[in-house]
């Protein structure tokens, strides 16, 4: 059987964020790689709620963590649990993506568990990708779209996901879908560009007005569309 102090010599090597979660799913141990990642020191994470920690959400901002862990649950019951993607936010009010790897390990008593839970952050360019993947059946459904991008995401000299010239956006327009991209919310962008939030959001309505969309996500979804092969 594996103990903490076991798990914690070979986490505290490893660059991937990690926390390790007891079978009352509170953290018992967060190394320094998620301290960096997170803001959030170990003093101030272990023996708290592991939903309490992480605040997950899917990446269309639906709930994903929460007292009854559906991860802990099929992990104890035998079953394999496939690496997810989600987003939280930093100490700071960041928002980041992460996808997570989790590993059930054998501890005392016997029939007992601990859960390891791996994390790195997932480039802007990687999230848009999944996003787009997994909204575009979505966007299908809505019958021909009134632009049809069939371009491969292209990247700044930053790693930002490039938006075609081909739309009819104006500067500002670009910047404000920018930062949608990178999942600030309208406040964000508002303290970002120094505008109001009301000004915000009448760019965003514009925009939706020009890609015939329905919402800030289809948006996204229209503009970084995947090339079809």
């Amino acid at each position: 059987m594996v103990t903490i102090p076991h798990i914690r010599s070979f986490l505290e090597k490893t660059a991937e964020g990690a926390l390790v979660t007891d079978r009352e799913c509170r953290v018992r141990y967060w190394n320094h790689a998620a301290e960096q990642l997170l803001g959030v020191c170990s003093t101030e994470v272990v023996g708290r709620p592991c939903h309490e920690v992480l605040r997950g959400k899917t990446l269309d901002g639906r709930p994903l963590c929460s007292p009854t862990c559906s991860v802990f649950s099929r992990l104890t019951e035998g079953k394999g649990v496939r690496n997810f993607d989600m987003q939280t936010t930093t100490h700071s009010g960041k928002v980041v993506w992460l996808n997570v790897s989790s590993i059930p390990v054998p501890s005392t008593p016997k029939g007992r568990y601990l859960v390891v839970h791996l994390f790195h952050e997932i480039g802007k360019l990687g999230k848009i990708r999944q996003l787009t993947q997994e909204l575009y059946g979505i966007v299908g459904g809505l019958g021909d779209t009134p632009l049809q991008i069939e371009k491969e995401v292209e990247c700044t000299a930053e790693g930002q996901p490039e938006i075609p010239l081909s739309l009819p956006l104006s500067k500002r327009e670009r910047e404000i879908l920018q930062h949608l991209a990178e999942g600030m919310d309208t406040k964000r962008i508002a303290d970002r560009l120094y505008i109001s939030p009301i000004t915000v959001r009448n760019h965003v309505q514009h925009i939706l007005e020009k890609l015939g969309a329905h919402s800030r996500l289809e948006a996204l979804a229209i503009v970084f569309r995947p090339r079809a092969h």
